[in-house]
């Protein structure tokens, strides 16, 4: 019996089948991609692309008198602008549109007034702002260079009284001194700079230190030159403040030994400088640094005078 039944519902379902009351599942290869876009509206006019655009040029504020044409797709751009990235702007804007062929851009551009002084002021805004937002880093940096002064200062201070003892001549100690407190000021430029994040300046301050020196060196000659010298002689020491000397054929005593020049007081009260290259390079004969000395004198006699009284 039941194998009748089960006979019974497969003649069934054949029936069925060929009647096509019984639904075929559709074959995945053949089934149709569904599509990535659905247009309400496929087809823009031309009065509703012109509307939009013109809509969307006024929106902006960006262009003076904007007017918009369509003709069978093609859009006619026109209007006034101040620059030509608004111009190509609109002509981008317009290609990007719907239904849109061709864009012919007929924008023109407005040429500024000699007498339009909004560039510059709009420059000297520019600056206001940038100046406003440095004044707190500008303040630090002034903190900083202030900190680092008095400690150069106290730090030349130190050098004189450490110095002072094994350095005699007090050109030499100044000279060192200020080296030493100039070294402290260009730490603390280097830090300012850090600070201000103009690392690059920095390193190219430290690092072209050596040729800051070359080129000043090289336009100021005289002036370096004289100050070599005037190191070389304290180091030396030919002479001492109030000795008598004759330097490059002039004689006087020594008054003081200065980063230019020598200071010399001649026989008849007469100042007279000389530079210290040229005492460097010169030869300098000292009276009073050695008192046993052989010197030649003349002493006039006169025919009448008697020899044997002497």
């Amino acid at each position: 019996m039941k194998i009748f039944l089960v006979l019974l519902l497969f003649v069934s379902s054949l029936q069925g089948a060929e009647n096509g009351s019984l639904p075929v599942p559709p074959d995945k290869e053949t089934q149709p991609p569904a599509p990535e876009k659905i247009e309400i509206k496929p087809t823009a006019r031309d009065h509703e692309i012109r509307d939009r655009l013109e809509a969307i040029l006024n929106a902006t504020g960006w262009f003076d008198s904007a007017s918009v044409q369509v003709k069978e797709g093609v859009v006619f751009l026109n209007g006034r602008t101040k620059t030509d990235e608004f111009k190509k702007w609109a002509g981008n804007l317009a290609r990007n549109t719907q239904d849109v062929s061709a864009v012919v851009n007929k924008i023109e551009l407005i040429q500024p007034s000699i007498w339009d002084f909004e560039p510059t002021m709009a420059g000297l805004e520019e600056l206001w702002r940038d100046f406003i937002k440095i004044l707190p880093k500008l303040a630090f940096a002034f903190l900083i260079f202030l900190l680092t002064w008095l400690v150069a200062k106290l730090i030349m201070k130190l050098s004189r009284k450490i110095l002072g003892d094994r350095v005699k001549s007090a050109l030499l100690l100044d000279v060192t001194a200020r080296g030493i407190g100039f070294c402290v000021l260009l730490l603390g430029l280097f830090i300012i700079f850090k600070v201000m994040g103009l690392t690059t300046i920095a390193l190219t301050i430290i690092g072209g230190t050596g040729v800051l020196g070359i080129v000043i060196g090289i336009a100021f000659r005289d002036i370096t030159e004289n100050l070599l010298a005037s190191v070389f002689l304290s180091i030396h020491h030919p002479f001492r403040n109030g000795d008598l000397v004759e330097i490059a054929g002039m004689e006087g005593y020594v008054q003081r030994l200065t980063i230019r020049s020598t200071v010399l007081m001649s026989l008849t009260g007469n100042h007279i400088q000389i530079p210290n290259a040229t005492v460097y390079k010169s030869n300098i004969r000292n009276y009073t640094i050695n008192p046993n000395r052989q010197e030649f004198f003349s002493i006039v006699i006169g025919y009448d005078f008697d020899c044997h009284r002497i």
